[in-house]
């Protein structure tokens, strides 16, 4: 681990609560592992690379009612910062955008992370 990701595992951190469909939280706890970070690391990256392309949302659905999963996860007190700042801009609540980016990552795969400039950012794709 370098000297950053242990300064971000030090910082304050924010805890994220929110209900999801399981195939959701099963594709992110398989894609964290498959990446060799914890759930909580995998959702701040998910979530900090998201927040220069954030208003893609805006033109996606909130993911289906059956909430049968339960995501709990500390992020840090920056990320969950720029997470407030994004949702005030949608007009959305933080468990919406959260539950949107995952689920449109993951099942509908609508969104995708692509590399630009040397750091990755949140990309729509089109059928």
């Amino acid at each position: 681990m370098n000297s950053q990701q242990q300064l971000r595992n030090a910082a304050p951190t924010r805890v994220i609560s929110l209900r999801l469909p399981s195939a959701v939280d099963t594709a992110l706890i398989r894609s964290a592992n498959d990446a060799g970070r914890s759930v909580s690391s995998g959702l701040d990256w998910l979530l900090s690379n998201s927040f220069g392309n954030c208003q893609l949302f805006r033109q996606l659905g909130e993911c289906p009612d059956v909430w049968d999963a339960k995501l709990d996860a500390r992020i840090p007190t920056g990320t969950f910062e720029q997470l407030k700042i994004a949702t005030e801009q949608l007009a959305i609540p933080i468990s919406v955008y959260v539950r949107k980016l995952l689920y449109h990552v993951y099942v509908t795969k609508r969104l995708k992370y692509v590399k630009a400039d040397g750091h990755y950012t949140l990309a729509g794709q089109h059928d």
